[in-house]
């Protein structure tokens, strides 16, 4: 006589051998919380006398029909070419999953970020990929303690363990002030962003690290930070280039400098490279002081010299978040990793001026004879 098949435990039949409900075995089998101890012990202790299966089809489907077809992006400032590129980048991954991509900026300000998030996740986005402003974590802490899938790029928030992408900002740092220290300089100045900022704070460790191994001590005259527009970098380095209270007056003088300036510069960031390069070209020390920067500008190939960079590879961070987020709400387990992306040196000509000879001397007198 044939053996009779025997038909698949259901959650039902779970249900009625732990004496509870159907909702309590459906929250135990997909780990949604809020069942005690208690009542896990026994829908467990039914699900393994019966041989009970989840279907993980069933689940798929389930998770597929209660999607959005949209996640949100949270950037600092999208007219920052740098974060456009990312945008880019995320957009490029979002349309092979058939999905929207929903972007705002927080101009830095940490109430602005707590804004988009509440925004995005009252439009029931299926994951948040983040780029944070600030210490604390707010709206966005409670959507990962809901299980929202979120990724942070480029910066990371103690406390919210979450997945991170990020370029390698301290060795990038390190890279271009060897660069500098490799063409002779052992002045450099070192212009960057606001130091509480994660990213900014490495570059400016970077920095000081590869000063250190050189036997250099940084002078803080050389080091000034803060957050601003490229304009205002401009005004600032101009500044400090013809002595507005900073260092001493007077500019090259027939291809030699003065003693106190600073024989090379590394700007640790997009905007103030800009800053900088304009900065160097309307004191016509472009020639004559080098410069590095991290992060690549747009036609930094085609002014003259080139600016030598150290790049982020914003497409690239782009697609690895977005990447990472779509791992995660297809179901994705596991703890958080960090993804960090290496960079090198490009060379294009500002970053391999030699330092000029220095004017040691009184200063020469104009008159004839």
């Amino acid at each position: 006589m044939p053996a009779t098949h025997q038909p698949r435990p259901t959650m039902r039949d779970v249900a009625l051998r732990a004496g509870v409900s159907f909702k309590t075995v459906s929250r135990v089998v997909n780990d949604e919380g809020g069942v005690s101890d208690v009542l896990v012990a026994r829908v467990e202790q039914a699900i393994a006398a019966l041989g009970y299966r989840p279907d993980d089809r069933a689940r798929h489907l389930r998770q597929t029909a209660s999607r959005t077809g949209a996640i949100g992006f949270i950037l600092v400032d999208v007219a920052n070419p740098f974060f456009s590129s990312i945008l880019r980048g995320i957009e490029e991954v979002a349309r092979t999953h058939d999905y929207l991509v929903l972007a705002g900026s927080t101009d830095g300000l940490r109430q602005r970020e707590d804004q988009l998030v509440e925004a995005f996740v009252a439009r029931r986005v299926d994951g948040l990929i983040v780029v944070p402003s600030g210490s604390g974590a707010g709206p966005l802490q409670a959507e990962v303690e809901r299980g929202t899938p979120v990724v942070f790029l480029d910066l990371e928030l103690d406390g919210l363990a979450v997945d991170l992408v990020r370029s390698d900002h301290r060795g990038g740092a390190m890279l271009a002030t060897q660069h500098l220290l490799a063409h002779g300089h052992a002045d450099i100045a070192f212009f960057g962003d606001d130091p509480t900022v994660f990213s900014a704070g490495l570059r400016l460790d970077g920095y000081r690290e590869a000063m250190s191994r050189a036997g250099l001590a940084v002078e803080e005259r050389r080091v000034v930070h803060g957050r601003h527009t490229s304009d205002v970098w401009r005004r600032i380095i101009r500044e400090y280039f013809i002595g507005t209270g900073l260092i001493g007056t007077g500019l090259v003088e027939n291809g030699r400098l003065e003693i106190g300036r600073p024989t090379a510069l590394f700007t640790a960031q997009n905007l103030i490279t800009v800053g900088a390069t304009q900065a160097l070209h309307d004191l016509e020390l472009h020639e004559t002081i080098a410069h590095i920067g991290f992060d690549d500008i747009e036609l930094a190939d085609v002014v003259q010299p080139g600016i030598s960079v150290v790049p982020q590879h914003p497409l690239d961070l782009g697609r690895r978040a977005a990447e990472r987020l779509f791992a995660r709400i297809d179901g994705l387990a596991g703890p958080p990793c960090e993804q960090v992306i290496g960079t090198g040196v490009v060379e294009r000509g500002s970053g391999e001026i030699p330092p000029p000879p220095l004017i040691t001397g009184p200063p020469r007198s104009s008159a004839a004879g």
